[in-house]
């Protein structure tokens, strides 16, 4: 590998002068071989620098040396900090050069001592610092370091860092809450910033959400606008959606299947004797001729098929726009598809002109994807059906008012009481199987994500159901059609995407990172900007709140090794889901390593591409902030479907799409269009869905380095360094050393190094460990250790390659891990702290604001490690002083604690534990209250149940006595026995009435009927008797069944010639706004229908001459007359007798207007109109246990008879206040519309729907 090194190179040549620097940088050769010589020549010129031009040859050739700070938020970067600090703060003492001569003065009495050797770690540790690698929290150190470094020097940096009282330090501690340092005001800040992002992440959703509800609703809008289908015929199946996906599934799976059944392998035949024993198989030149048995199965399908065919075809039967798709038909397509399957797989086997086998070999393949395909659009059109019928029946309980409250109450408590009842279990099942109880969660958040988003996108299909069908939306768009009202939806769609869907920026824009940031470049990278004052007591301090030019640097211009620091790595994690070309696509790891510097992108374990001018580097805080982007849908290794739906939905999006620095494949035109012209919203779609394409596209999706490899030796092992120390501060309470593991598994399989760590027993055999500063512990020690400063030590055996002398061999390295882990020397304050927070030091990652004690015992417990580690310590360890050389004979296990049979042993500072644990539950009183409550409701319904049936037997047992002696022929009934019987036959249907009571009702309701077809008595008082009846009681027990009428998806309320017109007076509306346009008004398309029954009787238009006014005005003033003797004579049958009115309201603050306008109706002269009791249909519902109606926005009248509409029009004209009133100004403020096909028809009656009313702004209400 270009990185491999066995020994320390000679001192190559100085770098070119700082002038040059620009033309370096963009020179670099996209390969890492250019990479390895410019990384060297760095690490030569910043010994110098350290050495301050002395060119020690010893100390210029000592080991590389490298500091990985791991991720773990700012736990891990407070850790880091204290660490450098302790590092810092070494003062090895300097030797003298043994070289140099001594000469005598001039009194030969006194010596000269020699002058002192430069060494690299002459003023702390931090100079042998080669390379600084840093993962998600470390960075936010690391950055700090490098940013401190280029701005002062690292000698000046290690003094800074190692005063305890420097402006830095307390810069750093009083921002231990980046996120909010200043409060509640940073609060209210974080909030609205958190807000934003929510807001246009669900505006982006709501926008897509609208395309596809378009995509779901189109065949319904189809149907509700032409209603070419037969409703009967189509409405078993719910949605059009439904029958799609059968037949699709029946016209296409059965034919893939038995083509593949029929491309069956060349049978293996005898020998013909010339070659002896059996061949292999018949030759692949030879074609196969179908079989026997696949012409006979192929011609049984068909037959099968003409057979079914014929017998269908007499009835009608298969008739998809009148009986939609039924079974006989779906299994029609069936036996088609079957036979034409074979006969086409068949056929080609025959006619092809390749071999035999290769033949069936693609077939099967081509037959098995295919299958694929029609499995996946079946299911699409099934979920598209289930989206189209469930957002439907929520919009129908919305608009009817439905309240789901004592069913969510029922439900919910018995969810309770069941979880109460399994919770024990389920906890000891989770404390002795952890680790499979972890692994479902992640599973069932997906699944919880899955069913979030469904719910979500349903929400907003019922939002578009309602804008394009309900029948009350807003005002101005009440005469608006349905398909007029959907292409407002797409206008809005398609002004969206053309306004927003270029601009690729957005996509970061709208998510947390420039917050983030923000955040994190003011809070650590801003102590390296020499034009902020980071001293509070300075005249011009600006606090971490301000943004001061310079906080933060290009990062083509962050060069720390320039002025003596280490060569900075910012790991990062490059995501990529989708299999492609590029060969860095990994199913488990879904990403690779991206590492950033200024001289380049390393991608992967090969791969490097050299920075240039049109590169979209950013700056240093962006790649800060990007390897600290833990909330990202991307996710590398822990990416999945379920968790970045819920990251993308919950707003809290903190990746990064990066440009792509070079064009890696030419994608297809389809491809590239949309990536060139509409990148934003396939970045948004990639991020929703998880799907990612690594350096494929034109645009790269960026995450946490911790997504691929926590610990930031990842960067180093690549280089081949000497020495590796590694701050490793993730959360890792139970000491498993998952980031370790994950380390020794990629170091295996990408550069062929091996890691072993060594065991406490054989570090104490090799080397001198004083339990006072630092013991190498085994893994399985670490977590039961508390009596000295413990640290893991391993060798690295690097990839075999040969050596000088041709034999084989290994470089080796030493990594040295500083995990945080407390013992009894510790400071007070900071064991005091571990004792009332029992997780520290590996409290959750997900705490990023930590208040002072919390963040000075980090700090201190860093420091504490990093001044233990000497330079004297660390010679003895190989690779620090020499090539490393281990001798190591048996390696310890990378592995948790010892288990329970070895008791951990509680230090003193740490608390007992506790004789009784807090329960985490719901108590059993609680669940025993919840239950007693239970019952009770319970218990209520049924009394509630069973005083209605009391209720309803006595109301019955009225009704049937005040009836008893009726008499239709001269009736005399009370007035409340008539509205006794009103309520009565309201209840038909009801649960409250008994089978015995029902059947008793519909026998009276027969006798009432027969009473009601007796001819009036010529007696005095009986006319006016008789017609109340007939009003009454007699309408009562005629009236047929009504259902809503309002809003239905198979039987809309209004035809589609009703919608052709009114979509033309849409339009003519419209283009009276656009003068200047005259062709605008005309509609394209002239629709032939004849005039609304709802529109007044047209006046006869005759020449304007002098005498005819005068007859047409006479001609109407005869015509009002007539009106006003005889108003509803339009309502006079054909054949005699009367039309019958019913009128229904919604609630009962509406009753008083509606029985204004009934005694209206009845008081006309003539008899010719009658008005049925007034039913609140609401109630009705209510009392039969049923739906209740929607409500029409305006009146109604509903035609059972099309010969009524003149005499709707005549009782149109008697619908005043406040239903007038409403509709002022309203061009059409009557509908009238014909009644559903699905219902029966009773000639004579019109139904009034009156919708309903604002007691506020009635008069009549109040009669």
């Amino acid at each position: 590998m270009p990185f491999e090194s066995t020994t320390p190179a000679p001192a190559p040549p100085r770098p070119p002068p700082p002038g040059d620097a620009i033309a370096e940088q963009f020179a670099l050769a996209d390969s890492l071989a250019a990479l390895a010589a410019s990384e060297q020549a760095a690490v030569h010129a910043r010994r110098v620098a350290v050495l301050k031009g002395d060119a020690d040859t010893a100390e210029l050739n000592l080991p590389r040396v490298g500091l990985a700070l791991s991720g773990g938020g700012v736990r891990s970067a407070t850790f880091a900090l204290g660490l450098l600090r302790g590092l810092a703060q070494d003062r090895a003492p300097a030797e003298p050069d043994s070289s140099a001569s001594t000469a005598d003065d001039t009194d030969g009495d006194a010596r000269t001592a020699a002058p002192a050797r430069p060494r690299l770690a002459a003023e702390g540790l931090l100079g042998r610092l080669d390379y600084l690698s840093t993962v998600s929290g470390g960075g936010y150190t690391g950055g700090m370091f490098g940013r401190l470094v280029a701005a002062y020097g690292l000698a000046e940096a290690q003094k800074m860092l190692s005063d305890s009282g420097a402006s830095v330090l307390e810069w750093l501690r009083r921002n231990g809450r980046y996120l909010t340092p200043a409060g509640s005001r940073d609060t209210g800040i974080a909030v609205v910033t958190y807000l934003r992002a929510w807001l246009a992440i669900h505006t982006e959703f709501m926008f897509a959400c609208c395309l596809v509800g378009l995509v779901v609703v189109a065949p319904h809008l189809l149907q509700h606008s032409q209603q070419w289908v037969d409703p009967a015929g189509w409405e078993r199946w719910y949605s059009p959606w439904w029958p799609l996906a059968v037949g699709l599934w029946a016209i296409a799976s059965p034919g893939l299947i038995a083509g593949y059944w029929a491309a069956r392998d060349a049978p293996e035949r005898e020998s013909d004797g010339h070659g002896g024993g059996r061949s292999d198989a018949v030759p692949n030149s030879v074609r196969q001729r179908p079989g026997a048995r696949d012409g006979v199965f192929m011609l049984t399908a068909a037959a099968s098929a003409w057979v079914l065919w014929r017998l269908l075809q007499p009835g009608g039967t298969v008739d998809p726009l009148r009986y939609g798709l039924n079974w006989p038909t779906a299994g029609l397509l069936a036996l088609v598809s079957l036979a034409s399957g074979q006969a086409i797989v068949l056929g080609w086997l025959w006619f092809t002109r390749e071999t035999y086998a290769l033949s069936v070999a693609r077939l099967r393949n081509w037959l098995t994807r295919a299958l694929r395909v029609v499995l996946l659009a079946s299911l699409a059109l099934a979920a598209m059906g289930a989206l189209d019928r469930l957002s439907w029946w929520v919009l129908e309980e919305f608009l009817i008012g439905n309240q789901w409250l004592w069913g969510g109450v029922g439900v919910g408590s018995v969810v309770l009481v069941v979880l109460r009842a399994l919770i024990q279990p389920l906890q000891q099942i989770a404390a002795e199987t952890s680790k499979q109880a972890q692994n479902w969660l992640p599973r069932l958040l997906s699944v919880g994500s899955l069913v979030g988003v469904a719910a979500l996108v349903t929400a907003w299909l019922t939002v578009l159901q309602w804008f394009v069908f309900a029948p009350e939306t807003f005002s101005g768009l009440r005469d608006v059609p349905a398909v007029l009202r959907a292409g407002l939806l797409l206008l809005g769609w398609l002004v969206w995407m053309l306004l927003t869907a270029g601009n690729a920026q957005m996509a970061n824009t709208s998510s947390l990172h420039s917050f983030y940031r923000g955040r994190l470049t003011r809070a650590y990278l801003a102590v390296g900007n020499l034009r902020r004052s980071i001293d509070k007591d300075h005249p011009h301090h600006a606090d971490v709140t301000t943004v001061v030019e310079g906080d933060d640097t290009r990062l083509a211009n962050y060069r720390p090794e320039a002025t003596g620091g280490p060569i900075h790595l910012v790991n990062t994690c490059l995501n990529q889901t989708r299999d492609d070309q590029s060969g860095l696509y990994n199913a488990d790891r879904k990403g690779t390593a991206l590492t950033a510097t200024w001289r380049g992108f390393e991608i992967g374990p090969e791969q490097f591409l050299g920075m240039r001018p049109s590169f979209d580097a950013g700056t240093l805080g962006r790649w800060v902030a990007v390897s600290g982007a833990a909330a990202s849908p991307g996710a590398g290794a822990y990416t999945s479907r379920g968790l970045a739906l819920l990251v993308y939905f919950l707003g809290v999006r903190l990746g990064h799409w990066m440009r792509a620095p070079r064009e890696r494949v030419t994608l297809r035109w389809l491809s590239r269009l949309a990536w060139d012209w509409w990148p934003k919203p396939l970045m948004l779609t990639s991020e929703a869905s998880a799907t990612f394409f690594g350096v494929e596209r034109p645009w790269w999706y960026l995450s946490d380095g911790g997504h691929f490899e926590n610990t930031g030796v990842y960067a180093l092992l690549k280089r081949e360094l000497d020495f590796i120390i590694l701050s490793d501060a993730s959360c890792d309470a139970d000491y498993e050393f998952g980031d370790l593991e994950n380390l020794v598994r990629k170091a295996r399989i990408d550069f062929g190094a091996e890691i072993d760590f060594y065991s406490q027993d054989e570090a104490s055999r090799l080397f001198s460990m004083d339990p006072a500063m630092i013991t190498v512990l085994s893994p399985e020690d670490m977590a039961n250790n508390h009596s000295c400063r413990g640290v893991l030590l391993a060798r690295i055996r690097y990839r075999e390659r040969p050596g000088p002398d041709g034999a084989a061999f290994r470089p080796e390295g030493t990594l040295l891990v500083v995990k945080p882990n407390l013992h009894d020397a510790l400071d007070v304050d900071l064991l005091a702290y571990a004792q009332k927070h029992e997780s520290f030091p590996h409290e959750s990652t997900g705490d990023q604001s930590f208040d002072e004690a919390q963040w000075e015992s980090y700090h201190r417990l860093g420091e504490d490690f990093g001044r233990a580690l000497s330079d004297d310590w660390l010679a003895q360890l190989p690779g620090w002083h020499s090539p490393a050389k281990h001798n190591i004979r048996i390696s310890a296990r990378l592995s948790g604690s010892k288990g329970e049979a070895a008791p951990r042993a509680e230090p003193l500072w740490r608390r007992g534990a506790r004789a009784t644990a807090i329960g985490t539950t719901l108590g059993v009183g609680f669940s025993g209250t919840l239950l007693l409550s239970m019952w009770q409701v319970q218990d209520q319904l049924q009394r509630n149940r069973s005083d209605e049936q009391t209720e309803t037997r006595q109301l019955f047992t009225d009704v049937s006595k005040g009836l008893q002696g009726v008499d239709g022929a001269c009736p005399q009934i009370p007035e409340h026995v008539v509205t006794q019987a009103s309520l009565l036959f309201e209840l038909r249907g009801s649960a409250a009435m008994r089978p015995l009571e029902q059947a008793g009702l519909d026998r009276l309701a027969g006798r009432i009927a027969e009473e009601c077809r007796k001819d009036v008595t010529s007696a005095p008082g009986c006319l006016s008797a008789y017609q109340r009846m007939q009003s009454d009681l007699c309408t009562l027990v005629r009236k047929a069944p009504t259902e809503d009428t309002a809003l239905n998806y198979w039987h809309p309320g209004t035809s589609p010639e009703e919608q052709a017109r009114a979509a033309g007076r849409v339009w003519r509306a419209v283009a009276g706004y656009f003068p200047s346009f005259p062709g605008l008004g005309r509609l394209p398309v002239e629709v032939a229908t004849a005039p609304p029954p709802a529109a007044p009787p047209v006046q006869m238009q005759v020449p304007q001459t002098e005498a005819v006014p005068q007859a047409a005005a006479a001609a109407d003033a005869a015509a009002e007359a007539a009106l006003n003797i005889m108003p509803l004579r339009a309502c006079a049958r054909p054949g005699g007798g009367s039309s019958t009115l019913y009128l229904q309201i919604y609630d009962e603050a509406s009753r008083p207007a509606a029985t204004a306008l009934r005694e209206a109706l009845q008081a006309q002269p003539g008899n010719l109109v009658q008005v049925a009791p007034i039913e609140n249909v609401v109630r009705s519902a209510e009392l039969k246990q049923q739906r209740r109606a929607v409500p029409w926005p305006k009146p109604t009248f509903v035609l059972h008879d099309p010969a009524s509409d003149r005499c709707a029009v005549a009782l149109s004209r008697f619908i005043g206040p406040p239903w007038s009133a409403a509709q002022a100004g309203d061009t059409e403020p009557v509908w009238i519309r014909g009644l559903p096909r699905r219902l029966q028809a009773t000639p004579g009656v019109i139904e009034l729907w009156l919708p309903p009313v604002d007691p506020a702004n009635c008069t009549v209400c109040d009669r």
